[in-house]
């Protein structure tokens, strides 16, 4: 049974992929699980794992191709896998490594014909056959693995069930959504099909690997549609037909009408109130992609979507971004389940909480001069549609006080027993959400100015509110600051976003009456203040650091135009 394995949509916002390096070469047989190809998608490289035991027998793609999500990267051969697994012998060992990169190159230029609607497999999608396979129908059920969507990520947590038992869905649909530390991302089926069995509820942790759900797919979709008309002549053949008028290359619909389409274009669509069925779709066999429904919305589209019969599918269910806030009218108390992002952040602050050694030094600041500096910065931001608010400021300093006490841009890697300390300053900002507190990094503030830091911060904290942060962007921060300064509270004693080993507190701003010196002698005057609250995890970091970091911020942002030096 030959599988063409498409590049999955493993991201929203993800359009395509770079081939960095194929790990096999064709006609290595491979085991289930092991790497094929290493694929990058913006900043995070990941392994691609065969989705079944067999033999290598084409690679469509070379290094360094840009391939789109949907296109076929190789074609597995499942039938060789069972007989070698059976032979007990290693995988490659029939085909030497030293043919990878040769025939990798090579197979660029081999592309072959599909059979009409191959069904497609993915980084999750191991298929195996079910015994109906042999029978009559010609279909087969799919039992879906948890993927591994990135490096470290363990296990994920099913947030909710876009659709019920015994839905029938298209490929691509949406089906499940899944959260791995704090980025939540959509399921989509490998296959168009019918699902016949969820195999775990929301709210359940599952690692890696395992069968989240099982899908029956259609005669339509069977291991070749000739095999599948021979059983089923009539019916078979008219969905051929079909296809071949409807569903062919370059179409815009499948062939029960519904278009073809990524889960991250089907989300834009939703969004924009646009009829898939009118968007040209430029993926492979013409699947939308998210480009696609974008440049058709600038295009002037938009028209509200047809209401579509009941009966084409079952509405997916009611979809909730977090949970229930307020008590209802003559209720005296209300439950909802404990899971997902309010879950996993109880789970990281007991970890930092338990493990790191939390110790806090306050400062106060006058950060009046800051105030007329940030006044005239925002009038200039402005003009360049930027918005500026103190954080850019406080980032700035942050990073210049953090290269003079670096031990607390730092890590203990429990790993291999060592502080790590850092070169570059990747800050986490603390960013109030519907659904918790989430973390962006902005990487490498210590080399941007004012306007950059405001632009990217803004457009962070945008994207983190609508929940389209990106998994990458919520790692590799090497301090954070956490600012609840806008909603209230002098003083506040923050956790720390283990494994790093310090946390900045902004704090609300004040005005008062302050002391001032002139050369008159002091004067009482208007001020503005604010507090700096730092927590330090106490294994790695002294008092006097964290003092004398204060003391460096404050230095800063009381005689701003010091950042500029």
């Amino acid at each position: 049974m030959a599988l063409e394995f498409k590049l999955p949509d493993i991201g929203e916002g993800i359009a395509e992929g770079e081939i960095v390096q194929w790990l096999v070469a064709e006609g290595d047989v491979v085991e289930e699980h092991q790497p094929v190809v290493e694929v990058m998608t913006d900043k995070a490289t990941v392994e691609v794992p065969a989705p079944q035991a067999g033999t290598i027998t084409e690679l469509r793609v070379a290094e360094g191709d840009i391939v789109p999500v949907g296109e076929v990267l190789f074609v597995l051969d499942g039938a060789g896998g069972a007989k070698f697994q059976k032979q007990g012998g290693k995988p490659g060992a029939e085909k030497g490594g030293e043919k990878k990169g040769k025939q990798a190159a090579n197979g660029a230029g081999k592309r072959s014909e599909p059979a009409p609607e191959p069904v497609a497999a993915s980084t999750s999608l191991p298929e195996q056959p079910s015994p109906a396979e042999n029978g009559g129908g010609g279909g087969r059920v799919i039992d879906f693995k948890l993927p591994d969507i990135g490096e470290g990520i363990a296990e994920g947590e099913i947030v909710q069930w876009l659709v019920e038992e015994g839905a029938v869905v298209e490929e691509h649909q949406p089906i499940v959504e899944v959260m791995t530390d704090k980025a939540t991302v959509e399921v989509p089926a490998p296959a168009s099909g019918t699902i016949t069995k969820q195999l775990r509820a929301a709210g359940d942790v599952v690692p890696i690997g395992e069968v989240i759900f099982q899908l029956a797919t259609e005669g339509a979709v069977s291991e070749r549609v000739e095999q599948a008309a021979a059983a089923q002549p009539e019916p078979v053949a008219a969905s051929a037909s079909e296809q071949a008028t409807r569903g062919g290359k370059g179409s815009r619909t499948q062939a029960n009408g519904k278009a073809r389409a990524v889960p991250s274009a089907r989300r834009v669509a939703r969004e924009l109130d646009i009829d898939l069925t009118e968007v040209d779709g430029t993926g492979p066999n013409g699947v939308i992609r998210r480009a696609d429904v974008e440049a058709f919305s600038k295009s002037g589209g938009g028209a509200a979507a047809p209401t579509r019969d009941r009966g084409e599918q079952r509405a997916a269910p009611e979809r909730r971004t977090g949970p229930a806030v307020s008590i209802p009218k003559g209720e005296r108390e209300t439950r909802v389940p404990f899971r997902g992002v309010r879950r996993k952040i109880a789970e990281a602050m007991s970890r930092s909480m338990f493990t790191a050694t939390h110790f806090t030094v306050v400062e106060e600041l006058d950060v009046t001069e800051l105030v007329a500096l940030r006044a005239k910065a925002k009038a200039i931001g402005a003009k360049q549609d930027v918005k500026i608010t103190y954080m850019p400021f406080i980032m700035k300093a942050a990073a210049i006080s953090l290269a003079r006490y670096p031990e607390l841009n730092s890590q203990l890697d429990e790993s291999t027993n060592e502080i790590v300390t850092f070169g570059y300053v990747n800050l986490g900002i603390a960013t109030d959400t519907k659904n918790g507190l989430i973390v962006p990094v902005i990487d490498d503030v210590q080399d941007k100015g004012l306007l950059q830091l405001g632009r990217e911060l803004g457009e962070l904290a945008e994207r983190t509110r609508a929940g389209k942060i990106k998994p990458e962007e919520l790692s590799g921060g090497t301090f954070t600051i956490t600012n609840a300064g806008n909603i209230g509270g002098t003083l506040a004693t923050p956790i720390i976003n283990f494994p790093e080993v310090a946390i900045l507190g902004v704090h609300r701003l004040m005005k008062r009456p302050g002391i001032v010196e002139t050369p008159d002698g002091d004067e009482i005057a208007v001020r503005q203040y604010m507090n700096l609250s730092i927590s330090v995890d106490h294994r790695l970091v002294d008092g006097a650091s964290a003092a004398r970091f204060l003391v460096s911020m404050k230095e800063l942002l009381e005689e701003p135009g010091l950042l500029s030096l």
